[in-house]
């Protein structure tokens, strides 16, 4: 579907182009025996228009959705734990579970694991919690950030592996690491055996407009939002409606946003969604 809609942009794009050298070559005078060099100059560009417009749709990495002065509303392709911004520290969302755990169990032979190396909480806890006394040592930099923010569980899960109280969806805390600042948004909610509660698409679109809000901490750092909740937080959802999602309540937050925000798509889902629509 991707690929049908860069083809598509590329064709209106070169449709375009091609009509305004047409336009052009109309007021060209060519000998009567050399019409067809005319006719050539046409069919070159547009062929042109159409190569270059679908590499260009199809390699570049960023875009700009929207911007006020200074502020801007962006998206791109990556790896949301490699981002580099040399003009500022970056400030990284990381998706967590409402307990803020921090043990990752990657052994496929354990039913409801507390959290999966492959999710985005896991890859950041694996890169910056490796050893054991990290682990420890980042849990109580978690503890502190819960303090911080008064954050005031709704409820304590006596059998539940890992930490037992849970805190509300949309909660979040602030991890300092390195050059970078690391905000964890509560996006998945556990029940008392580990198993992960499904919701619906609305609730989604209500922690987006939470995690926005939760922006207005971060003034003066661009901040990099993942596309999230399409996997383990069952929501229901798509990659291509996640993006839509928290592009959709970035933008209804356009007027009061207080730093520049980019969606990024890492590139495993570069094929299915596009940062351009």
């Amino acid at each position: 579907m991707w690929k049908r809609k860069i083809a598509f942009k590329s064709l209106s794009i070169s449709v375009s182009l091609s009509s305004f050298i047409g336009v052009i070559l109309s007021f060209v005078v060519f000998p009567e025996e050399k019409w067809w060099i005319g006719l050539l100059a046409f069919i070159g560009v547009f062929l042109l228009s159409i190569v270059f417009s679908y590499l260009f749709f199809r390699f570049v990495k960023h875009h700009k959705i929207s911007s006020r002065g200074s502020i801007s509303i962006e998206a791109m392709y990556g790896d949301i734990l490699k981002i580099k911004n040399k003009k500022e520290k970056p400030v990284i969302v990381i998706p967590v579970n409402s307990s803020f755990d921090s043990i990752v169990e990657n052994d496929l032979n354990i039913k409801n694991r507390i959290i999966e190396g492959s999710s985005i909480h896991g890859q950041w806890l694996t890169k910056y919690a490796s050893s054991k006394d990290s682990l420890e040592e980042l849990q109580k930099e978690i503890n502190l950030g819960i303090k911080k923010q008064n954050l005031i569980p709704i409820c304590k899960l006596t059998n539940k592996r890992g930490n037992k109280n849970v805190y509300p969806l949309g909660s979040h805390i602030f991890i300092e690491k390195n050059d970078y600042t690391f905000l964890l948004f509560a996006l998945t909610e556990f029940d008392d055996c580990n198993k992960v509660v499904k919701k619906d698409a609305e609730v989604f679109v209500d922690l987006m407009a939470k995690l926005m809000d939760s922006t207005d901490y971060c003034a003066g750092h661009h901040v990099y939002i993942p596309i999230m909740g399409t996997k383990i937080a069952l929501f229901g959802i798509t990659p291509s409606q996640s993006f839509e999602y928290i592009k959709s309540a970035a933008l209804n937050k356009k007027q009061s946003l207080r730093t520049s925000i980019t969606i990024v798509i890492c590139n495993e889902n570069r094929g299915k969604v596009s940062i351009y629509d």
